[in-house]
């Protein structure tokens, strides 16, 4: 065992400078995204999109140059690094031989461009002075990148590298007449650095220095056919990606993704931010819709629709953190042990018990009810703990039943006898589900264990995954380092211990980091404890259960074309942090979703918020509520006997 620090509060997107490393935690499982027919990676413009830590970083750092190089060169001896390059190839950034296709350069949008917008400038001058300093460094940029992907020096060898320039385009007159990459490079490194001195300077800023320089013109004048090495063209596509626009000022951001998206440069662009950076309509939109020009991808709105595809890859990106630990070991699963221990056993002993005495007590002497029971009891089932679920779900379907009407789950009357086809036709797995639930709410019986859950609590945020992953991690450091002593441990954490990490220390840390806004919190917490009261109705009429509520889609446009446009509305506050919450992944939503003759604009809250509320964690079912009651929620809280009616 090796451990310097925990792996899993480690971001792969923090090791730029450690190529090896970046590679070793990256899983090309995230490449998925770019994998689907509508992606059509080197099509239309690329904007990526998530909340904090949906992995966006990551997955643009893949194509960098110096990556794709040391991917190319290690491949053949490096198991990992081969996955890589295999489905790298799939995407055309290798050719089948092995040949980097791609030259790929990333850039980050830092607090200096916002900075610009403080100068005692005009609007022009300011948007002339930005485009201009980020073409200087585009430019440099993808003239590394060629120089890395070429294998000469940066920036010793740019004579080497041609630059044809089509004197007829639209700018800047002082580059028209430069041929090859060090002519380039001077250029950028002088205007960068005098840009640099203006905006330095303590004096009356003076740009009358820049010229052309309202679009990035970079994206045209360094396109792959223009660049050649001894006659031979260097690269068959040039990737710049863009990274944390959502740094930018709201007038720097508009502009620049109009003019990559507008413009259909012919380098190809992808962007990447943050839900934060949209607008609040555009936030209630979904972000842009897919076009011909525009590629918006949502991360977590993507493994939302890929259940399966998520858990498989957050599986990835926990293994390759393990084996960074353990050289024996390369599985996270295997340390979260699905055995329940003697304690939970013994629990479930009495409590089966407790559950068989009150529904013999209470409806065994009726004759309508006796073939249920005596299925239940004719089970052979050696798991104690499914025991237990099959007659908690007995008796939340015998309450059904009893108490005719509430939630109107039966329609058989009620002097007929039930029979076993009745019980399986009603006993389905979301009963089952209902009843374990209950079990955990009632008596502490553990639900929120094993990795596939672990996985739903993520919420289809991978940092999110990885910060319930290191919690549980450190438990496993601890019984690794007792095993020394002690070698019979076992190293796993049994199904409790697992739980009570989660519910102890990752979700109520978790959202103290997040929820800094009292008014966030409060319309959370009304949520959970409406989606709590609704659950844990004695007859499960929803079973499993319920995580989210529903607007209707006309409300949905009340808020999004009148309310937000102005804010003396009752309701704009409200909106406001409804888009607050979404930005954050701490609610997500989805449009059009039919149902009761209605189009409803349902809203689920983050899977881990829902332990604060022993809620459970699929996706479905949900209460629809009105803005009236939203509105009492947001302004005093969630109380039962005192919220409005729909």
């Amino acid at each position: 065992m090796k451990v310097d620090s925990n792996p899993f509060f480690s971001r792969a997107s923090q090791f730029i400078e450690q190529d090896d490393k970046f590679i070793k935690l990256f899983s090309p499982e995230i490449l998925t995204l770019l994998k689907t027919e509508e992606s059509n990676v080197w099509g239309p413009v690329k904007i990526l999109r998530s909340s904090p830590g949906g992995g966006k970083t990551t997955l643009l750092k893949i194509f960098t140059a110096r990556i794709l190089i040391n991917i190319q060169q290690q491949s053949t001896h490096d198991a990992q690094k081969k996955a890589i390059l295999d489905v790298l190839t799939e995407l055309g950034v290798f050719d089948h031989s092995g040949k980097v296709l791609v030259a790929g350069s990333l850039l980050s949008f830092s607090n200096e461009y916002i900075s610009l917008e403080y100068l005692k400038l005009d609007d022009g001058q300011k948007l002339r002075l930005f485009f201009s300093l980020l073409n200087t460094r585009i430019v440099l940029s993808i003239l590394q990148s060629v120089c890395i992907t070429k294998d000469i020096k940066f920036p010793e060898d740019l004579n080497q590298v041609n630059i044809a320039v089509d004197k007829s385009a639209p700018i800047p007159a002082s580059i028209r007449s430069l041929t090859n990459g060090q002519q380039f490079y001077d250029w950028a490194c002088k205007l960068e650095q005098r840009i640099c001195q203006e905006i330095d300077s303590i004096h009356e800023i003076n740009t009358t220095f820049l010229e052309g320089s309202e679009g990035l013109f970079a994206l045209d004048v360094l396109a792959p056919a223009n660049i050649t090495i001894n006659n031979i063209r260097a690269v068959e596509r040039i990737l710049v990606m863009l990274d944390d626009v959502h740094n930018l000022t709201k007038t720097q951001r508009k502009h620049l993704i109009t003019g990559i998206v507008d413009k259909r440069h012919l380098v190809h662009t992808w962007v990447s931010e943050r839900l934060k950076a949209l607008t609040v309509d555009e936030i209630f939109s979904e972000g842009s819709k897919v076009g011909r020009d525009i590629i918006p991808i949502q991360l977590e709105s993507f493994w939302s629709k890929k259940h399966t595809a998520f858990e498989k890859f957050a599986k990835s990106v926990a293994s390759r953190r393990v084996v960074t630990v353990f050289d024996d070991r390369d599985d996270f699963s295997v340390f979260l042990s699905e055995n329940l221990d003697n304690q939970t056993l013994r629990k479930i002993r009495e409590a089966l018990a407790v559950v068989k005495k009150k529904i013999n007590d209470t409806y065994g002497n009726n004759q309508r009810y006796k073939e249920w029971i005596n299925t239940k009891e004719n089970l052979e089932i050696d798991n104690e703990l499914d025991q237990l679920i099959e007659w908690r779900s007995l008796e939340i379907l015998l309450y059904r039943d009893k108490n005719k009407g509430i939630g109107g789950q039966t329609t058989l009357a009620l002097d007929e006898v039930l029979d076993d086809d009745d019980l399986q036709d009603q006993d389905g797995s979301d009963v089952k589900d209902a009843a374990h639930l209950f079990l955990n709410k009632e008596l502490g019986i553990p639900y929120y264990y094993g990795i596939k859950k672990i996985a739903r609590l993520a919420s289809f945020n991978i940092e999110q995954f990885l910060f319930i992953a290191g919690y549980l991690f450190e438990d496993i450091l601890t019984i690794a380092i007792k095993r020394i002593a002690n070698p019979g441990i076992k190293l796993e954490i049994s199904p409790l211990r697992q739980e009570e990490i989660i519910k102890k220390n990752v979700s109520p840390k978790k959202y103290t980091d997040v929820i800094n806004l009292a008014e966030v919190k409060n319309f959370l917490d009304s949520i959970g404890q409406f989606c709590q009261s609704e659950t844990y109705l004695p007859n499960a009429w929803n079973s499993p259960g319920i995580n989210g509520i529903a607007i209707t889609m006309k409300e949905r446009a009340l808020l999004k074309d009148k309310v937000l446009n102005d804010p003396q509305h009752m309701y704009y506050n409200l909106t406001k942090c409804l888009a607050t919450c979404f930005s954050n992944n701490l609610l997500e939503f989805k449009l059009d979703y039919k149902c009761k003759g209605n189009v409803w604009m349902v809203i689920y809250i983050n899977k881990l918020y829902c332990i604060n509320y022993n809620l459970p964690l699929g996706n479905g079912k949900f209460r629809e509520r009105n803005l009236k009651i939203l509105l009492h929620w947001f302004n005093y809280g969630f109380k039962q006997t005192q919220t409005p009616t729909v």
